[in-house]
């Protein structure tokens, strides 16, 4: 096992080189004071950990570890640190320990029987070839759900946190340019003291890596100037949605995945801020394309069940709209229904007057006396 000693305390160094020299099966490949230099020896050679100092003057020890997950190389991390109260931060950070100055033989023992078996079952998993994806589905509209196939049949991915999900989703709306490390501390944590949402991004990006390593792909998240993208191929129910909206004159048959797409909202159930005003701008451009396959088969004499659907749709999606009301009455009245067009009605009545305080207009009151009488 290739190791790497990282302090800026000499004698901390040669203390914990002295003790990893009684362990089988280590090799010292370097100690650095400098952190800088360290991280440039590990980007030409092979090494498999790193024991590093946390409270390091020039680099903080998080900060090297962001730097060197940003590598995407297979070096471990072992914090070593005088504060017991680092560790929840040195495991979010990815490290696969730490160990508490001064470090006692035991366990530091502990510590590389952990990482030795953690080579071993990483071997073993290299040496079975594993599927990988040729990219993931996502469902976007009503609750986000992502599948590491394109069958829907599979269940979705299960995210550690929900911190973890809202980030891929945010990377991903992202995708088309990099998002920058302050604009998504802003984005997911609004509330929270920059240095802390630093540390809870690092955090988090470090787990969606983690995530996306383990779904197959090996380098899932890019970071370069200080800015994070997605880089995962992804088949979405949005590329979809938004190539059947841009036609001019959408058909019969695109109408109807339009209809099968649209289970609700676009990320509706999340409740993502940063996501509403995407949220607002494709439900108006969805409504106009619906609406204008409305006025184009209106009023004609055979049924047509396509359109009653688009009309239903319309009212769901907007109760308080007087005009997709009417006109679904009409619908309703032309095919002899009464019923269902007086039912429109009083749903209508109730979201206007009972949610928003107002009486409707006279327009829609004459249509439901006239309905009234032929019912």
């Amino acid at each position: 096992m290739n190791v790497l000693l990282v302090d800026d305390e000499e004698l901390a160094l040669e203390v914990l080189e002295r003790m990893l020299m009684k362990l089988e099966d280590i090799q010292i490949c370097g100690k650095y004071v400098d952190a800088e230099q360290a991280l440039k020896r590990l980007e030409c050679d092979d090494i498999d950990v790193v024991f590093l100092d946390l409270e390091m003057g020039g680099m903080h020890g998080l900060r090297f570890s962001e730097e060197l997950l940003n590598m995407d190389i297979a070096t471990e991390i072992v914090f070593v640190t005088a504060h017991s109260q680092y560790a929840v931060d040195a495991f979010g950070f990815g490290a696969v320990d730490y160990l508490l100055k001064p470090v006692a033989m035991d366990r530091l023992l502990k510590t590389v029987k952990k990482l030795k078996d953690r080579q071993e079952l990483k071997k073993l998993k290299e040496s079975h070839d594993g599927h990988q994806p040729s990219c993931l589905l996502l469902r976007s509209f009503g609750t986000l759900r992502v599948y590491e196939t394109d069958e829907e049949a599979a269940l979705p991915i299960k995210w550690r946190t929900k911190k973890v999900k809202e980030l891929f989703c945010y990377l991903w709306q992202n995708s088309a340019r990099p998002a920058g490390k302050y604009q998504i501390m802003e984005e997911l944590w609004p509330e929270t003291e920059p240095d802390k949402g630093g540390t809870l991004l690092h955090t988090t990006v470090y787990q969606l890596r983690k995530a996306l390593k383990e779904l197959g792909f090996e380098n899932g998240i890019q970071f370069r100037n200080e800015q994070y993208q997605l880089a995962v191929p992804i088949k979405s129910d949005l590329e979809e949605l938004q190539r059947l909206l841009e036609e001019s004159d959408p058909l019969t048959k695109d109408i109807k995945r339009l209809l099968e797409l649209y289970e609700g909202d676009y990320l509706e159930q999340e409740e993502y801020l940063w996501s509403i005003h995407v949220q607002q701008a494709l439900r108006n451009t969805y409504l106009k394309c619906l609406k204008k396959y409305v006025d184009r088969n209106m009023g004609r004499k055979s049924r047509n069940t396509l359109l009653e659907s688009c009309l239903q749709k319309l009212v769901h999606l907007d109760p308080y709209n007087e005009e997709y009301a009417r006109m679904l009455m009409s619908y309703y009245s032309g095919e002899g229904n009464a019923r269902e067009a007086v039912k429109v009605y009083e749903r209508y009545y109730r979201s206007v007057k009972e949610e928003l305080g107002l009486n409707p207009s006279r327009k829609i009151v004459e249509l439901y006396g006239e309905l009234i009488k032929n019912k």
